[in-house]
């Protein structure tokens, strides 16, 4: 018996074929072309079909019996749906910052931030549903006045394989107004934004499915009726799939952007906003942080300073140098999430001197974007815990200089589970337990380790350069 993992990202749609006992049986990716995709915003129908497509792909080539597929797509979206449930536009991701104005004015109310972050573990901030909505409102009250329903990327997909409509709790957590105490959309919230709750799905687990139905069933080569799970965020998936659904496992991605989490029995709010606190389904919550600046900086230089340099080229680089003459790189040219929340911090370059070249600039970026990571890492475990372990991801195991800098500077040991599929086999994961139960994670994944501290010295150094990496942030604030 087997079960698929479909899930809908930033830049692609992800399928795999899955079994506990064999494990990924087969895989697809299909990326979606500019005119769909520009991380910014989705073109629904597109995704849609890339979906489908994936899907397709997998099935047509695997005689295996499908018992259930699980949906997995990214947190913090907004489509806008009109009485007949069809989309009004594309679909608005995590990356659209263009709300930063009406949050401004909210985030100068600080009794207003601090409630609504220890009722929702949401920060203040544009990349939220909440305050994209609120904006639209105000800025095009025409376009507002034609919203019958609010959606988001996975709710269209799996409404469009089971004609019907529902949304997890654990993709409510990430929309800024889902109470992360009582589970539940927040009252007031909704009053605030003249929303009814008739206009937002109804909340599910993500373990709770719909039916397929028969024309897509029909279309793909599969049953009429199978199982699809309602759909969980990206990041809640990464961490089931390595594990993390359990104590004391931090699960450490570093792509396009990202983000640290750990699974928490309870909300782990701190005092000054900071981190976050969303849900990931059974009664459990996911602590993290994440930030808006990671690989994106290092393609950013790449593309404008160092065209016809390769990657390995200007590691080699920044491996030769000594880490103290460099500059100090601040990683929020794409705007900060966490710890700060600021949407117009402004990131760059500082410390620059007439002899530095292309390596030192490179390196300050991956200590940059690290040191970020280990800002917010103090102030996670701090709420939280300390992790046992850690578990690695992303573009940064495409670089082993960055990933022994990590070690370094966190002074951890580093582990991974060498898989490319995390989080769409998370997807996968629930939707086995979703109609055969639990399944121990452990049995088919192993991590191993990648990496470990190399010496006290280092450590000492990077020690250093990030206390005067605090200095510089403290110091710069917002434009």
């Amino acid at each position: 018996m087997t079960v698929i993992g479909l899930e809908v990202s930033t830049s692609a749609a992800k399928c795999i074929l899955f079994s506990p006992r064999e494990g990924i049986i087969d895989a697809e990716s299909i990326r979606y072309p500019r005119e769909i995709g520009d991380t910014l915003s989705l073109d629904p129908h597109g995704v849609a079909a890339a979906a489908l497509d994936a899907l397709k792909q997998v099935v047509g080539r695997n005689d295996r019996k499908v018992s259930a597929i699980g949906l997995g797509g990214t947190w913090h979206s907004m489509l806008l749906l009109d009485g007949k449930r069809q989309p009004l536009g594309r679909i608005s991701t995590w990356a659209d910052l263009s709300a930063s104005g009406t949050v401004s004015k909210f985030r100068q109310d600080a009794g207003f931030v601090q409630e609504y972050y220890q009722k929702t573990g949401c920060m203040v901030h544009a990349m939220y549903p909440m305050f994209k909505y609120r904006h639209l409102t105000e800025t095009q009250p025409e376009l507002a006045a034609q919203v019958s329903y609010l959606s988001s990327q996975i709710e269209y997909l799996f409404e469009m394989l089971t004609g019907e409509a529902a949304v997890s709790r654990c993709i409510a957590s990430g929309s800024g107004m889902f109470n992360i105490h009582t589970l539940d959309w927040d009252d007031d919230l909704l009053e605030l934004l003249s929303l009814d709750r008739r206009q937002l799905a109804e909340l599910k687990e993500a373990t709770d499915c719909g039916s397929l139905k028969e024309s897509i069933a029909a279309e793909l080569g599969l049953d009429a009726g199978i199982p699809v799970t309602v759909g969980a965020a990206d990041g809640a998936m990464n961490q089931v799939s390595i594990g993390g659904a359990r104590r004391g496992v931090m699960s450490f991605s570093v792509g396009t952007s990202a983000a640290m989490r750990m699974v928490a029995d309870e909300p782990k709010i701190p005092e000054t906003p900071s981190t976050w606190c969303y849900y990931l389904y059974s009664g459990k919550r996911l602590v993290g942080a994440a930030t808006q600046g990671a690989c994106n900086c290092i393609d950013w230089f790449v593309e404008k300073f160092a065209a016809g340099r390769s990657y390995s080229e200007l590691e080699d680089a920044a491996r030769a140098l000594n880490p103290e003459n460099a500059p100090y790189f601040l990683p929020f040219i794409y705007g900060e999430r966490c710890p700060g929340w600021q949407e117009d911090r402004p990131g760059g370059f500082l410390g620059l001197k007439p002899d530095h070249g292309l390596g030192e600039l490179y390196y300050s970026i991956l200590e940059g974007i690290i040191f970020n990571l280990y800002q917010n890492y103090n102030i996670l475990t701090d709420v939280a815990e300390v992790p046992e372990q850690i578990l690695v991801s992303g573009g940064i195991m495409n670089s082993p200089f960055w990933l022994q800098l990590t070690s370094d500077l966190f002074e951890r040991e580093l582990w991974t589970t060498g898989a490319t599929n995390d989080s769409t086999l998370g997807a996968a994961i629930v939707a086995w337990e979703s109609v055969h139960g639990p399944v121990e994670v452990q049995d088919f994944v192993q991590p191993t380790k990648v990496c470990e501290p190399s010496s006290p010295a280092k450590t000492a150094v990077y020690r250093k350069r990030f206390e005067r990496y605090l200095q510089l942030y403290a110091g710069v604030g917002e434009r």
